[in-house]
């Protein structure tokens, strides 16, 4: 089996703990445990060809460690590489294990693996080992070793081999070894790579085992915090690409088998190559996943995989899932009963059942049985109550008018209380003080009254072993609160029984007063925490959240777990709510599936897997309940097929709408519904129906359509739609493959191309009649709704047609109802710690701050990820139309790796002023913009680039429909990072009037003058017009002559534009050719922009609010 480590899609990736968890084959808490204990300043990030690194590590001396260490000899069961025999293991009673392949177990051996331990660790305090002569024979190496470094033996009793820590460690590290080999295969004798890499995995993984409380074992030993960067790239035994001469040699395969150790500064690493004997590479790059798919590497693999099963003569062992058959490692298993016993011992409640049970009813009012908490004039505080029945008039007709929006619903229902008060509240009453209510989830918060009540199960914890005593005699209490609960009032009249733990988290000081109260507090589940809380009651109260979430209900209404669940819901309440949900799904989701009645066996190649159905409380559909039937796709293998599914850019939807509205062309909008089950299913794939089945429950069923989780159904069902879209007419652009197009003409005779635009179930046509195009895709797919329309939102932005200042026609992008949620999260988050959003903010910067000059404290683990996550919210706002912050957030994005809490206030000030002023948006202008030819001046280039000519595209379409005319304003501030004094490029072009393309970013290189950023910048703008002429030409679409550029730097004016000027400075030569050309050529032309008038100042200087309004008002609204 190939290991399935968290980078075998990609060389490298933003650690996550589910990345580490797989990496390293830990739990997914011991993950976030160890990114929360380490630091990965030093992560590789290249994603450039395959070169060499260097270590990071710094340099130390030996030093005295202030703790006990253990050493014992242990066995692996098989000779190793380079006639190493044993390995001499160093550990604690905190789990740190250092390993040493050594030739024996005896003499200088040992001496020298104790020789490394001190130089690579430090000395311990003492040393406990057992009564091998070679480690206590006086005048031995070993012995006089540790005189020398001032470390006392202690001699472990031979009948208490448990008085020696390193006996546990060695257990851990077998069964970490043994796991690798049942997980990946690798040969056994490998274990002289493999002990000294498991071993240094769990010095770095923190754990709450052993009394780490979180820290690692290396962290606890050093008492310095560990950084993991080097073990993030590779898992072991990955395939891996490497070079034995750096940077002259052609990449080969072989296999990772730890970081070598080095005398020099270059990161190198151990690589098992197909001669099977390990070598030492410092170039070495991971084999990705697609690159395993390809023909020539999957036969390179395979005659990789060939020859090191023969050099080992290893056979290698089938199994069956990830279990291996008993048999077959029998000779291995033996020598180990408790990693046998570990491993193959399986935990099942036979009371538990496989599947749910069948089912059977019908639906009505989905706000009956629904559980509020509302105020009454005869109560203090709210009190829950419960939809009971509709109202009606003396007619029998329902009060009040239905209304698909809840706040609009003004039908009267009667609701009771717990204490049997009656009430009738409008629908939209019941709808607020639901709102009121429940988190942004739909959950219901409960306010505790009273605890009233304490009850034990079996197996909590009793007196007698209310205490745990240390190897050291030390006695102390346990600490657990298992088996024990207690019964909550709530403010809302509900009483509960609740886990004893659940209420110490949310409620600990009630809790702690409710123990006293009633003479709980020496209880073995309460003594341990009761004294503690009590003290610090104050600080507690202030810190602790007062609210306890219930999860089995959204929105008042009660969310079932399972099929039969929902049943007993639906017969509670008297109605069919979630019966008719799951039976809508299932009769979309159904034609998906096909009986199969042979024997599985039979069905070779295929994969089972589970099936669930996920239940959900739509809120904007009145309150509507839903099925989704989603498959277990995470449990099979990749499949063969490519598995990408592109999508429409941003760039190309902006180009569309001012097409759009250049041509006076209409749009309609459409979202197709269960999108992924209209396509074929990819993958050979099976599955034993639930109970969501009905009758069919039990039955083998193939899939044979792309069902929701697996992991081809993107890709399956954009080919669907892609043969659907061309058998109507539609060819994919090739400068945007979800961009399609098709020649048509109008009633008038003026010609153009229609235009579809996908966005994987969001389908966008632009045409004079774009009604049939949408009917082309209806006649294939079932559109939500049955229905297109005019686009309200797409992508997340707002979409409106309005005319300018010249009653032309045009469409404008909004970002600000997604910033208005994305700004209420924000607040929300500050308001759980007392603070807000600062006010005042009339420019996205403080007055005078910058980045690079930061230097307030770095921001935790947890800190970095959420200013991350603010980072990605506003470039996507930048994305739908808020270009005005542009620049800010780019400065800010250069501290994505290590931010500082000062970065994350500035972030905390651009949400306040988008707050301050939310209402700019961009408009797709098509009217052509008025500037005079007298600022280009024209002049014969042919003198100097004779054969200059624009490279047209050889298969472009016929250019249709009205020109477009390019222009771009561009700009530089030299050396504006104060800490490297790179420049800052600014670029802001135009189609017409309409903005297509704003970037602001960092210049890769230093400039030593103004003139080397702004020619630069100059350079990259010419770039992205070439990049935009080609996709225009892709579309189809007329371009009118040369480029516009508008720069402000005369001196790079006069060296592009004028044949005769000479260039002085020939480190910039390269640019300056490449620019020149482009105007000899007819690409571009240059014309002198004043500073007080360039645009893409707004990209490279933070400026004043007045300037900065002056600017913005001439493009935005």
């Amino acid at each position: 089996m190939e290991p399935k480590t968290f980078l075998s899609w990609k060389r490298h990736s933003n650690t996550t703990p589910e990345d580490l968890s797989e990496v390293w084959n830990i739990s997914l808490d011991q993950a976030r445990m160890t990114l929360d204990a380490t630091t990965q300043h030093h992560a590789r990030s290249a994603t450039m060809p395959l070169s060499r690194r260097y270590r990071m590590d710094r340099m130390y001396e030996p030093k005295r460690l202030r703790s006990q260490m253990s050493t014992d000899t242990m066995d692996p069961r098989c000779d190793g590489m380079k006639g190493f025999k044993k390995c001499q293991v160093f550990g604690n009673k905190q789990m740190f294990a250092a390993a040493y392949p050594v030739e024996s177990g005896k003499g200088t051996d040992i001496d020298q693996a104790l020789k490394d331990f001190i130089q690579d660790y430090g000395a311990p305090e003492s040393m406990i080992c057992d009564g091998a002569k070679s480690q206590t024979e006086r005048g031995s190496a070993f012995v006089a070793r540790l005189r020398r470094n001032r470390v006392v033996p202690i001699i472990s009793n031979p009948y208490r081999p448990n008085m020696n820590p390193c006996e546990t460690v060695i257990r851990e590290l077998r069964k970490k070894w043994y796991r690798a080999i049942f997980r990946i295969n690798c040969p056994r004798s490998l274990w002289s790579y493999g002990l000294p890499h498991f071993a240094k995995i769990m010095q770095i993984t923190a754990t709450n085992a052993a009394g780490l409380n979180g820290e690692t074992p290396l962290g606890r030993l050093l008492g310095e915090t560990p950084d993991i960067s080097h073990y993030l790239d590779f898992g072991w035994y990955d395939l891996v690409w490497y070079k034995e001469t750096a940077q002259l040699d052609v990449p080969k395969l072989g296999r990772f088998l730890g970081i070598a150790d080095s005398a020099s500064n270059i990161m190198s690493y151990t690589v098992l190559p197909m001669s099977g004997r390990p070598i030492t590479a410092s170039t070495v790059q991971r084999v990705t996943h697609l690159e395993q798919q390809t023909e020539a590497n999957k036969q390179k693999i395979k005659e990789y995989n060939d020859k090191i099963a023969n050099k080992f003569k290893e056979r290698r062992i089938a199994t069956d899932g990830d279990c291996p058959a008993l048999e077959d490692w029998e000779d291995l298993l033996a020598t180990d009963e408790d990693f046998a016993a570990e491993f193959f011992n399986l935990h099942n409640n036979g009371d538990v059942p496989e599947a749910d049970e069948d089912f059977d009813p019908d639906t009505y009012d989905t706000y009956l049985n629904m559980e509020i908490q509302a105020d009454r004039a005869d109560a203090d505080f709210p009190q829950l109550g419960k939809v009971m029945k509709r109202l009606k008039d003396h007619r029998g007709n329902p009060i009040g008018t239905a209304n698909d929006n809840p706040l609009l619903h003004t039908r009267m229902y009667e609701v009771e209380f717990v204490d049997g008060h009656k009430q009738a509240m409008s629908a939209n009453l019941i709808a607020e003080n639901l709102y009121a209510s429940v988190d942004e989830e739909g959950r219901r918060h409960l306010l505790l009254n009273s605890i009233c009540g304490f009850r034990k199960r079996a197996g909590a914890i009793t007196e007698a072993d209310a205490f745990v005593t240390s190897s050291n005699g030390v006695k102390r209490r346990r600490e657990t609160t298992k088996g024990c609960e207690v019964q909550c009032e709530w403010k809302d009249g509900s009483t509960t029984w609740n886990a004893l733990k659940d209420i110490k988290d949310s409620y600990p000081v009630e809790l702690a007063e409710y123990a006293i109260e009633n003479g709980l507090e020496d209880e073995p589940s309460f003594a341990w925490w009761v004294p503690y809380t009590i003290k610090k009651k104050n600080r507690i109260v202030n810190k602790v959240k007062s609210k306890y979430w219930e999860r089995t209900h959204k929105y008042g209404i009660r969310v079932p777990k399972s099929v039969k669940e929902a049943l007993e819901i639906d017969e509670e309440n008297g109605n069919h709510l979630w019966y008719e949900a799951l039976k809508k799904e299932m009769k979309n989701v159904r034609p998906a599936f096909e009986i199969f009645e042979g024997d599985v066996q039979k069905l070779v190649g295929y994969q089972k897997i589970k099936c669930h159905i996920v239940w959900d409380v739509k809120l904007g559909e009145n309150f509507r309940r839903k099925a989704r039937l989603v498959a277990g796709g995470h449990t099979t293998d990749v499949p063969s097929s490519i598995t990408y599914s592109s999508v429409v850019s941003r760039e190309s939807v902006r180009i569309a709408l001012t097409i759009a509205a250049l041509n006076d062309l209409e749009i309609l909008a459409c979202d197709i519904q269960n999108a992924y089950l209209t396509a074929p299913c990819r993958e050979k794939i099976y599955t034993t129906a639930g109970p969501e089945f009905g009758s069919e429950a039990g039955l083998t069923m193939l899939v044979k359509q792309a069902l929701y989780g697996l992991k081809s159904s993107g890709a399956a069902f954009r080919a669907h739609l892609a043969k659907t879209i061309s058998d109507i007419g539609f060819r994919p652009t090739k400068a945007d493959p979800d961009v399609w197009s098709r020649p048509a003409v109008k009633p008038d005779g003026f010609q153009y191309y229609e235009m579809i635009l996908v966005y994987v179930d969001d389908v966008i046509a632009i045409s004079h009649q774009p009604g049939n195009v949408i009917e082309g895709i209806q006649a294939v797919f079932k559109l939500k709704g049955d229905k297109a329309e005019v686009p309200e939102m797409y992508l997340g932005g707002g979409i409106k047609k309005v005319e300018n200042s010249n009653d032309t026609p045009c469409w404008t992008l909004s970002s600000e109802k997604y910033l208005k949620t994305a700004i209420s999260n924000v607040e929300e988050r500050l308001a759980n710690s007392n603070l807000r959003l600062p006010s005042k903010c009339i420019t996205p910067f403080s007055s005078g701050y910058h980045p690079s000059e930061d230097t307030s404290a770095e921001l935790d683990l947890q800190g970095v990820r959420y200013y991350q996550e603010l980072i990605g919210v506003l470039r996507w706002a930048i994305e739908l139309g808020r270009v005005d912050i542009l620049l800010e957030i780019s400065l800010l994005s250069s501290h994505l790796a290590l931010p500082r809490s000062g970065h994350l206030q500035q972030l905390y000030h651009i949400f306040g002023y988008l707050k301050e002023s939310p209402r700019r948006r961009l408009f797709f202008d098509p009217d052509y913009p008025k500037i005079s030819e007298d600022r280009f001046q024209k002049f014969d280039w042919v003198d100097f680039y004779k054969d200059a000519v624009e490279d047209l595209p050889f298969d472009m379409p016929d250019p249709l429909g009205r020109t477009v005319e390019i222009h771009c304003f561009l700009d530089a501030s030299h050396a504006s990072d104060k800490v490297t004094r790179r420049s800052q490029t600014g670029v802001l072009l135009f189609i017409n009037r309409s903005p297509i393309i704003f970037m602001s970013r960092r210049q890769n290189s230093v400039e030593t003058s103004t003139f080397g950023s702004e020619f630069t910048a100059m350079k990259q703008a010419i770039e992205i017009v070439k990049s935009l002429r080609y996709k225009l030409r892709m579309f189809g679409i007329p371009v009118e002559g040369p480029a516009n550029l508008y720069c402000d730097n005369e001196a790079v004016f006069k060296n592009v534009a004028m044949p005769s000027s000479v260039l002085n400075k020939k480190m910039h030569s390269i640019s300056y050719h490449f620019c020149r050309e482009a105007v000899a050529a007819g690409i571009v032309r240059v014309a002198k922009e004043d500073t007080s008038t360039n645009l893409s100042d707004l990209f490279t200087k933070v400026l004043s609010k007045a300037r900065r309004e002056e600017l913005l008002d001439k493009f935005m609204y």
